[in-house]
């Protein structure tokens, strides 16, 4: 263990660890050093394994969702991994790390089940309006990502460029540009998903049922369009992105916070007016899967809470790739140690911090600031989402009973008559 935890410079470091595709570490030190980053990890997996037999039992296009969202989630790291600009997230060691250890595995699983509830407690609202459709797949990631977001970073599951300007504005530890971007490219997926299909069909077939995730067309043709969907939504929802933020950031000065609140409000308006006209009935008979997806959903937002209630951040330490530590002339590229911003980790757990050039070192977590406020956003975030799925898989109006009772009620009484 110590000559894992041994400082290393860049070029130390690829001489230690070569660039191999898997890379395996140690699960029990790395749950002593950081057990709610190796809970958070098997909880990913499993949901999104929970997702994979939930799609394959509803069938249709439902499996191709899920692939579609996990090939989705390889080429948005994957461009982080070869982004032109360096390296801005530093992932902690996991038990397998892929590509050099750059990308940890359970990554890939976060996206297909972040997406594929999402989509699916959407497909129940039944909106008219495909636009509030897509709205509302994104505002459900959003709210996924959040609570993720923030014990993730802040329990040093993994760490943040420290001067990156697009970091800077966070909300408890989640930085707002990165949850409006992954609202930008959940939109643009659930719209790409939806209509990209058309375009890879010579004569498209005639729709013999409402349901959006029926099979149309052939297998080739729904993988092509679930691959086309994941690179147009990459590329799409970073111009999305760009395109909200840059004007009112950049050239207006209007901080990230302001942009981001700005657009969930107006999105969340839109979903509101729309969603007063849905289509919603009673649902069909639910599966055993349908009720653990949802249990896993909810239980999600619970794990997060548990985290920050019962472990305390200052006791979590990381040994890994971090920011690399030098010149303070240049801090958009190296680690300050002099001015270096301490809400999330700093030295203290070390005789003395690591030395200049380091890339491979230990981080300290701090503690919160102030704990009963991170907590109490949680329990907020919790009860909302908590709400959210219940009233959406389990909460249906009167109305729709009443209407069915009327509907076997007239059957009836109609056999009744012909019967006579």
């Amino acid at each position: 263990m110590a000559e894992f935890a041994k400082e290393r410079t860049f070029e130390l470091f690829q001489k230690d660890f070569p660039r191999w595709l898997v890379n395996v570490h140690d699960p029990v030190e790395l749950f002593r050093r950081q057990p709610s980053y190796l809970v958070s990890q098997v909880y990913c997996i499993v949901g999104a394994l929970v997702c994979l037999a939930h799609a394959l039992h509803r069938g249709g296009r439902w499996p191709f969702l899920w692939f579609a969202s996990t090939f989705a989630g390889l080429l948005i790291e994957g461009a982080v991994y070869l982004s032109p600009f360096g390296e801005t997230i530093w992932f902690s060691p996991t038990v397998i790390d892929l590509f050099g250890q750059r990308i940890p595995f359970f990554i890939i699983f976060v996206y297909p089940f972040f997406y594929y509830q999402a989509f699916w407690a959407v497909s129940k609202l039944q909106l008219k309006c495909r636009w509030s459709e897509h709205i509302a797949v994104g505002l459900l990631v959003v709210l996924f990502d959040l609570p993720f977001d923030m014990v993730s970073v802040k329990f040093l599951h993994w760490t943040l460029h420290n001067t990156e300007q697009m970091f800077a504005e966070r909300v408890y530890s989640a930085p707002w540009t990165l949850l409006l971007f992954f609202f930008g490219s959940t939109f643009t997926f659930s719209y790409a998903f939806r209509h990209l299909r058309k375009l890879f069909e010579k004569r498209p077939a005639p729709a013999t049922t409402n349901d959006p995730f029926a099979i149309r067309s052939t297998i080739p043709v729904e993988l092509a369009a679930s691959i086309g969907t994941a690179i147009v939504s990459v590329s799409l929802g970073s111009t999305l992105f760009l395109a909200v933020n840059y004007p009112l950031h950049t050239l207006l000065g209007i901080s990230n916070k302001i942009v981001a609140v700005g657009v969930f409000l107006c999105v969340a308006t839109i979903f509101w007016k729309f969603d007063r006209k849905s289509n919603r009935r009673l649902p069909f008979k639910q599966s055993l899967l349908d009720h653990l997806l949802t249990v896993f959903a909810v239980g999600h937002f619970w794990l997060y809470l548990v985290f920050a209630v019962f472990l305390n951040p200052q006791e979590a330490s990381s040994i890994g790739r971090h920011q690399p530590i030098g010149d303070c002339r240049n801090q958009r590229t190296f680690l300050c140690l002099d001015s270096f911003r301490k809400d999330d980790f700093d030295f203290h757990c070390l005789p003395k911090p690591p030395k200049e050039g380091s890339y491979w070192y230990t981080i300290c977590g701090t503690p919160f600031e102030n704990r009963a406020e991170f907590v109490f956003v949680l329990m907020v975030i919790t009860f909302v989402a908590t709400l959210i799925q219940r009233t959406v898989h389990y909460d249906y109006d009167v109305r729709f009973k009443v209407y069915e009772f009327v509907k076997k009620s007239s059957a009836t009484g109609t056999k009744a008559k012909k019967l006579k």
